[in-house]
């Protein structure tokens, strides 16, 4: 179950710190209205951290976990989801201290505790923008060549692929890959589309009746 956070931002919440994931991000039960407790990941907001294998890196998953045990309270300030669908949060803590109010009060805002000490950059949106021209992709310190040759052309034969393969399975028959059932495309909507199409189609694999979203 997903926490229905309000579409404002700087909303502030109390919550209780249950993990500190390896990627700089953490796991909290947030507090809501009528007793309810319910747990999100929640990702820093307007920060670029070092690589976690780095010694730069070390020291800042060091410190977030120092400062963010297990079972701490803290408080966090909210902002829509990014383009990656992750929630960044302010968040603010003072040692010792149990009281919400007093800590979004008088704590300190561990955000712009990690840049004080350079364990973290400021945010860079352009570094983290996809070229969906560029022909090769380095993901783990690894180039990867496109088959295609560009970025958008390789999602669409993926779509394309997993499609076909799925209506074969469904049918009963042998996969007929000649047959095109998404062309490459620079649209993005029609890229979702083919992926909400592909979606029904794993949904129907999985037993399930599939999407209602043509009519």
């Amino acid at each position: 179950m997903q926490i229905n956070f309000p579409q404002k931002e700087h909303a502030l919440y109390t919550v209780a710190v249950a993990k500190i994931e390896e990627n700089f991000s953490f796991k909290a039960y947030v507090d809501l209205d009528g007793g309810v407790r319910l747990k999100e990941s929640f990702v820093f907001n307007a920060l670029d951290f070092p690589k976690k294998t780095t010694a730069r890196g070390r020291k800042a998953l060091a410190h977030i976990k120092s400062v963010l045990k297990q079972g701490d309270v803290v408080v966090i300030k909210t902002y829509h989801k990014n383009e990656f669908l992750k929630r960044p949060v302010d968040v603010f803590y003072l040692p010792g201290e149990k009281d919400p109010k007093k800590i979004a009060r008088k704590g300190i805002l561990l955000n712009q505790e990690l840049l004080d000490l350079k364990l973290a950059d400021p945010y860079d949106a352009e570094k983290r923008k996809l070229n969906f021209m560029k022909g090769i992709v380095k993901m783990h310190d690894k180039e990867l060549d496109l088959v295609t040759g560009n970025f958008k052309s390789e999602i669409c034969m993926y779509i394309n692929d997993c499609k076909q393969y799925l209506k074969a399975g469904l049918e009963g028959r042998r996969v007929d890959m000649e047959k095109g059932e998404f062309d490459p495309t620079d649209e993005e909507f029609l890229i979702i589309y083919g992926l909400k199409e592909l979606k029904d189609l794993c949904m129907q694999t999985a037993g399930r009746s599939g999407l209602d979203w043509k009519d």
